[in-house]
């Protein structure tokens, strides 16, 4: 087998791990997905692959060198891990953008993990080797079952969903009485900013963004539409 058309294979092998881990990603609709990993072992994988053939023509470079003028041996330097060391730097940035911050939560640090995990697997590959084919090829098997797992056992062990927003519009004397329906709900209020004051058919009315979670129990849509039939609610914005 001829180094390019193992070097061929070694793309194609990463193109194909990189959207295997990237699948998985973009159907629980993550901020980087199945286009994105593919991208990022591919590129990785490149990266490889070009520090591998510096490497080798500065190797040719000296042996033609030792034939016909030693005295430029000493001329021919090459560092066999900068290329791919910018790499390691580099994929923090990817990961960065991948992370999203609210109030409440922060989203994105396992997809940004993955993505600098899957950056590590492309260059395993295009580095060549059997080892590295092997721990390449392990460590995906390995780490798609792990992911799926964690998934669901994170959802068995939270008491509560996801935080809900919701913008609302009511009259101000009930606002005790607004909350006090949303804690029988079962509703954790995390956070309420006022919006605006206004009168509306000669009510004082308040507009406010409620930040709450509900327990597993609770379904969100019934919750809404409960709260949609209180009287003094006079519009709801669900975000």
């Amino acid at each position: 087998m001829t180094l390019l058309f193992e070097q061929i294979l070694r793309v194609l092998a990463a193109a194909i791990i990189g959207a295997a881990i990237g699948y998985e990603r973009e159907i629980k609709n993550k901020p980087a997905g199945f286009f994105t990993f593919t991208l990022v072992c591919v590129g990785s994988c490149l990266i490889a692959i070009l520090q591998q053939n510096v490497v080798n023509e500065a190797l040719a470079m000296a042996e033609h060198y030792a034939q016909t003028n030693p005295a430029m041996i000493d001329a021919v330097t090459v560092d066999q891990g900068r290329i791919t060391a910018a790499v390691v730097s580099g994929i923090g940035f990817l990961g960065a953008g991948a992370i999203i911050h609210n109030r409440f939560q922060v989203k994105g640090v396992t997809t940004a993990a993955m993505l600098w995990m899957v950056s590590g697997i492309g260059l395993l590959i295009g580095t060549g080797g059997l080892n590295n084919y092997v721990i390449a090829g392990v460590t995906s098997v390995i780490i798609l079952p792990i992911t799926m797992l964690s998934r669901r056992l994170g959802e068995r062990l939270s008491k509560t969903k996801k935080v809900q927003k919701i913008t609302i519009v009511f009259e101000e004397q009930f606002e005790k009485e607004l909350f006090d329906f949303l804690a029988q709900q079962g509703a954790i209020v995390r956070k309420s900013f006022f919006v605006n004051k206004s009168v509306q058919q000669h009510k004082q009315m308040k507009e406010s963004i409620i930040y709450f979670s509900l327990p597993k129990t609770r379904n969100y849509s019934d919750v809404m539409d409960q709260l949609a039939k209180l009287n003094y609610i006079y519009e709801i914005h669900e975000a």
